[in-house]
């Protein structure tokens, strides 16, 4: 047993997760030797730096990000992001350049059932799960990226979009609405990029989101894109019912 407890104490410590005292023994570290820090051989130090850093998200961004994507520490990535989310939104507009190039987690293909989540599922690229987490000041750059033409980013940040509107009633309105439908016409043929659309509607609790999502329903047809519709319209109706 203790040679288990042992072995976990390691494992965790590999993945560079601190303890209270770890991260206090940074604390009257200035903001260089902190920056430094970051590319400490100990990934508990590399942690323990990222989560000092918070009080300057902007100012570190640009070294954050840049060790955020060679970082292979769990932990040390965690911090790294927590930090990111105090940023602002010219740190945001940074962050949008590694959108579905850290990690190997995105969806490249439809999955073959609808998610069992009741609420809506948390991005799985790690940029487009740290600008869903930020400041709703931040969204007109997420927008931006949704104008853009560059398709790995767009997989993405609709993931973003659609997190941040779920838990914000002030961004659920018609305007929004019109990007994700625009958004939905000019990929029609994209079948991906179409079930994380379907997946973001869910985040609109307006009439126009469901009848869009009343299209996709097929009772002959049970492909994804008809069940994830269901289960949108399903979430529509659960807040409806919740008023939230």
């Amino acid at each position: 047993m203790k040679h288990n407890l042992k072995f976990d104490l390691n494992k965790l410590k590999n993945r560079g997760m601190p303890l209270e005292e770890d991260v206090i023994s940074l604390k009257d570290k200035s903001f260089e030797e902190l920056i430094n820090y970051l590319n400490d051989d100990d990934p508990i130090r590399r942690t323990s730096a990222a989560i000092n850093l918070r009080p300057y998200a902007d100012e570190a961004s640009d070294d954050l990000l840049f060790y955020l994507f060679e970082e292979k520490s769990l932990y040390t990535k965690m911090a790294i992001c927590e930090t990111l989310q105090n940023g602002n939104s010219d740190t945001a507009r940074k962050m949008t350049a590694y959108l579905g190039i850290i990690g190997n987690n995105q969806y490249k293909k439809l999955p073959k059932k609808v998610s069992s989540k009741k609420s809506y599922p948390i991005p799985r690229d790690i940029i487009a799960r740290t600008l869903a987490k930020m400041n709703i000041n931040i969204f007109p750059v997420l927008l931006d990226v949704l104008k853009g033409n560059d398709l790995i980013k767009i997989y993405e940040i609709i993931d973003s979009i659609g997190y941040m509107v779920f838990y914000n009633k002030s961004l659920q309105n018609d305007k929004n609405l019109k990007y994700i439908l625009k958004l939905m016409n000019k990929y029609k043929d994209d079948k991906l990029l179409i079930w994380k659309c379907i997946i973001c509607l869910s985040a609109f609790n307006l009439r126009k989101s469901e009848d869009i999502l009343n299209t996709f329903i097929n009772e002959d047809n049970k492909d994804i894109l008809s069940l994830e519709a269901k289960r949108s319209l399903f979430i529509l109706n659960n807040r409806k019912l919740s008023n939230i």
